[in-house]
């Protein structure tokens, strides 16, 4: 007998609507695929950045037509603020995107005024879906509602560190043992630590780290002055 191919609600290159949170964005479907024999359609939103584009499944997506444009519309006025912040998304986007450019070209222009021979290996990275949506709300808290985190936290990178040479140990004891994983989680803690001020932090948030760093560098200097104090009596009373 002849097997009948797959039929899909919507097609590759079709024009849709799909669910970004609570709202509805024009996007197109780029491919499609069976999952646990569950279709999964690959969405790029029109007008974003191609990093966004993700796997959803029927669920999330709408054929483009009347109803749904109203329904679309009708979403957006119940959350406005919603609204106002996916037209910000599009803004560091674009400036990331540009910065990425600008520093590539640096990059290249070093490379080649240099007389050494390049050892250096692009890497890709590739970001999580849930890891973008949390770097995107992060973006929105501090640069356009204004807030801060509280400081100190319970959980510092020293921790996550060390959690996940603790993980490398229970999967990889060889390489656990060799010291690898601690000399690369000794270089990231310090890479972190050196271009957490100027590189890593908003704008908005380096002030409130200014603060914090000076607070603990008067604090350590009164303890480190009340140990010397602590042995100077000590030395006096024997």
């Amino acid at each position: 007998f002849q097997i009948m191919p797959t039929k899909y609600k919507y097609g590759e290159g079709e024009r849709v609507l799909c669910y970004h949170g609570p709202l509805l964005y024009e996007a197109k479907v780029v491919k499609i695929q069976l999952k646990d024999k569950v279709p999964q359609f690959m969405i790029h939103y029109n007008g974003w950045s191609r990093s966004w584009d993700e796997w959803v499944d029927e669920s999330r997506v709408l054929k483009f037509n009347d109803v749904n444009v109203q329904k679309q519309q009708e979403l957006q006025g119940l959350h406005p603020d919603k609204q106002r912040k996916a037209k910000k998304k599009e803004k560091p986007r674009k400036e990331a995107e540009a910065s990425s450019r600008r520093s590539s070209k640096r990059m290249k222009q070093e490379q080649q005024e240099s007389t050494e021979p390049n050892h250096h290996q692009e890497v890709k990275i590739v970001i999580p879906e849930e890891l973008k949506k949390h770097l995107v709300d992060d973006w929105d808290f501090v640069t356009r509602q204004k807030q801060l985190v509280r400081v100190p936290k319970s959980v510092t990178v020293r921790n996550i560190l060390k959690r996940y040479e603790q993980h490398v140990a229970t999967i990889d004891a060889e390489k656990s043992k060799s010291g690898q994983i601690e000399e690369i989680c000794d270089g990231l803690l310090e890479y972190f630590n050196v271009m957490l001020g100027s590189q890593l932090l908003y704008k908005f948030e380096r002030p409130q780290y200014a603060e914090f760093v000076l607070v603990t560098c008067l604090l350590l200097h009164q303890w480190m002055k009340a140990v010397s104090h602590y042995y100077s009596l000590m030395s006096m009373t024997f």
